[in-house]
């Protein structure tokens, strides 16, 4: 793993290139290799990223609401989350069967 700082050519970059990753953590873009799996993913896995999947488009598709966006917020200051964003993704992993929240 690497760490870059105060690096024009890493700066704002994210996502995967090749066999790299990149990631931003505040201010520092860390680089990680993509590991090949070695095991297939179980039915728990798969039905969990699935389960992480709705929850994320649920999260997307809320924060395009004003209103539900501001509840967000407020309950993101409310629980110590770090944005509304973080906030409903939490509330819908928490709350799967909860559609029309």
């Amino acid at each position: 793993m690497g760490t870059y700082t105060n690096n024009t050519i890493t700066e704002g970059l994210r996502g995967k290139i090749g066999n790299l990753i990149f990631r931003q953590r505040g201010n520092k873009t860390t680089v990680y290799e993509l590991s090949a799996r070695k095991t297939a993913l179980s039915e728990k896995q798969l039905a969990a990223q699935l389960r992480f999947a709705d929850a994320v488009q649920r999260a997307k598709e809320a924060l395009l609401d004003d209103t539900k966006r501001k509840e967000f917020e407020e309950r993101a200051k409310k629980k110590g989350k770090g944005s509304a964003y973080t906030a409903a993704l939490s509330f819908y992993l928490s709350n799967p069967s909860n559609i029309n929240s």
